[in-house]
């Protein structure tokens, strides 16, 4: 169950610099927000936010963690959409005045900032640098979906796990041990594999010294190789 840690302080906020507030300067800031009040919450693996269907009352933004966004298919299987990392603004379906149109779970430990829809929307209207921001958001999503279903419609399956890992690992140096907390099965459900297919490729690829895993982190220990996986199923 999520956990109230207590209300939040955009002004002194350690993710400003990060969020739909970041360009509105110090100074300027308790003018702009006003009355607005957040809360900050923690929740940890696995735990709901909201789920697919709600009305939304509220947007969050990731404050620590990770948190995956997943959709129900009619046959009861479940594929996960998007991954969200820190910073990023999720949960904002209610300013279109829609339900929400996935679940949102904690894939790690997480801290969320919880943001009333009503004080957020007279923010937006009145800020335009918000507006902008929020705006950012939904174009950030809309690239990923779109990223998504390229992967999904154009990409071979060792083509889209390769070109995973080496997006998971892009910030870090080649040898570098990377926190990975999605299982087999979830990177299956984001990818659009089958489990069997996931770790029979991760496996093939350990033997070929390209990765080294454990149950929760990756290195990439050859990422040329991952690379010609890439190119040499593009072709």
């Amino acid at each position: 169950m999520a956990k109230l840690q207590g209300k939040g302080n955009c002004q002194t906020c350690p993710i400003r610099y990060r969020s739909i507030f970041a360009d509105i300067p110090e100074d300027k800031l308790p003018e702009v927000i006003g009355d607005f009040r957040t809360s900050i919450l923690t929740l940890t693996h696995n735990e709901v936010i909201y789920s697919e269907g709600d009305a939304p009352t509220h947007t969050y933004t990731l404050r620590k963690g990770l948190i995956k966004l997943t959709k129900s298919l009619p046959d009861g299987r479940i594929q996960i959409v998007r991954i969200i990392g820190h910073g990023e603004l999720f949960g904002f379906d209610g300013l279109a005045n829609e339900n929400h149109n996935h679940t949102a779970l904690a894939l790690t430990d997480i801290e969320i900032c919880k943001l009333p829809m009503s004080g957020l929307e007279r923010i937006r209207i009145n800020n335009p640098s918000v507006d902008k921001a929020m705006m950012q958001g939904w174009i950030q999503g809309l690239r990923a979906a779109e990223n998504m279903l390229l992967d999904l419609g154009a990409k071979k399956a060792p083509e889209r796990l390769a070109s995973f890992l080496l997006k998971w690992c892009k910030d870090t140096e080649q040898g570098q041990w990377i926190d990975l907390p999605l299982s087999r099965t979830e990177i299956a459900e984001l990818l659009g594999l089958t489990v069997e297919t996931v770790s029979r490729f991760l496996s093939d690829w350990k033997r070929k010294g390209y990765i080294e895993d454990t149950r929760s982190t990756v290195r990439l220990v050859d990422s040329d190789g991952l690379n010609q996986v890439v190119d040499g199923y593009s072709k």
